[in-house]
């Protein structure tokens, strides 16, 4: 039962598809019963749990997607759509709390994003490999505003059992392209998603177990694949720009916490239940049904932030001068940035180390799915 595990982080997630491209090309045949993901993750597990082609199709598939895709292509970055939302919110801030006009509800508009989706995501497609038994189940995260609950809408075989614990549960549902665009909507910058009668945000606000979905799933071997750079101590304690710190630095800490430092967390936490259980007798584990899960994470080697200094300049005209206004200018605070690159030789850029990456760690990533120690 091997699962994937895709995190979120905007265009980050690019290197995700870099990554699953070498393995399907490896392994075309390779089955992933299990496919969970959120934000941006969502939209690649959601597009190979619809696709009906053997995984090395569906990883060149979702490549050539996500090689089409532009900032213009995910929000409204025009300078008439950027300077009404500015206004807005403008009226919005200065209202007093009073009705003067339309609230604002975001700082940009996403209808791109969704008709991109809407183009290339089946729900009938996942309900056909659910029905053929090439999937087993399929979860996005998301986040509930009204109650601050982690949410995973679960699309599986009918005998998989849904969870409750605490600050996080799971609903069996059909997954549409709502569901993506909840789960991908960053706070504050994407609008917040209608589903039923409650809105949902960006699944990765609060999701303190992001392997949990997975591991309740039925998956003993995960495959999670993060876009966070492993800094040396070094790096960590190095000083990044000099000075009080501008907003685009503090926006790009905010949402590393937010999209990256949770997996590296639970995986920590994972190991350590793993060594736990190996000192614990087979049959007392089975009685309380404790099972070890072989975990593999795929990090990049380069920091997909310092990276996205060099393509900063192909943001549309408008966002790239907002996002120097907020403190980018000079080559620094680069973390905000690669959340919002979605241009094409930013996103190639990713695809390639993603893929780089993989290759170098394929030893590993073989033995693994062979189930060598």
């Amino acid at each position: 039962m091997l699962a994937f595990t895709l995190s979120g982080g905007g265009a980050r997630a690019a290197y995700q598809v870099g990554v699953l491209r070498h393995i399907g090309q490896r392994r075309p045949e390779l089955g992933v019963p299990i496919l969970t993901g959120v934000s941006a993750g969502a939209i690649n597990a959601v597009f190979l749990a619809s696709h009906t082609g053997n995984l090395q199709e569906k990883t060149q598939d979702l490549t050539e997607k996500w090689c089409s895709l532009t900032t213009d292509r995910v929000f409204r970055s025009d300078p008439m759509s950027l300077s009404r939302t500015a206004a807005r919110w403008a009226f919005t801030l200065g209202s007093g709390g009073r009705r003067i006009t339309e609230e604002a509800q975001s700082l940009v508009d996403t209808s791109p994003l969704r008709a991109f989706l809407d183009e290339r995501l089946s729900p009938d497609g996942i309900m056909e490999n659910i029905e053929s038994g090439a999937l087993v189940a399929l979860a996005v995260s998301v986040t509930a505003y009204d109650t601050g609950q982690t949410t995973t809408f679960v699309a599986g075989a009918p005998d998989i059992e849904m969870w409750e614990r605490p600050l996080r549960s799971s609903v069996r549902d059909r997954i549409t392209v709502d569901h993506v665009m909840a789960s991908s909507a960053i706070p504050i910058l994407f609008p917040a998603v209608e589903i039923g009668d409650r809105y949902f945000g960006d699944g990765s606000i609060r999701q303190s177990a992001p392997l949990a979905p997975a591991v309740h799933l039925g998956a003993n071997k995960i495959i999670a694949v993060s876009s966070r750079y492993p800094r040396s101590a070094a790096e960590a304690r190095a000083a990044r720009a000099p000075g009080y710190p501008p907003p685009a630095q503090i926006i790009g800490l905010m949402f590393n916490s937010i999209f990256l430092d949770t997996l590296d967390a639970d995986a920590a936490r994972l190991t350590r239940i793993n060594h736990t259980l190996s000192h614990i007798p087979e049959e007392v584990r089975r009685d309380y049904a404790l099972r070890p899960i072989d975990l593999l994470v795929i990090r990049p080697t380069h920091d997909l932030g310092k990276l996205a200094l060099e393509y900063q300049e192909n943001l549309p005209r408008m966002l790239r001068f907002f996002v120097k206004g907020l403190g980018t200018r000079g080559g620094r605070n680069a973390d905000f940035v690669s959340y919002l690159l979605f241009e094409r030789e930013y996103i190639g850029r990713l695809q390639q180390l993603g893929e780089e990456d993989a290759e170098k760690q394929w030893p590993e990533i073989s033995r693994f799915l062979d189930g060598d120690e």
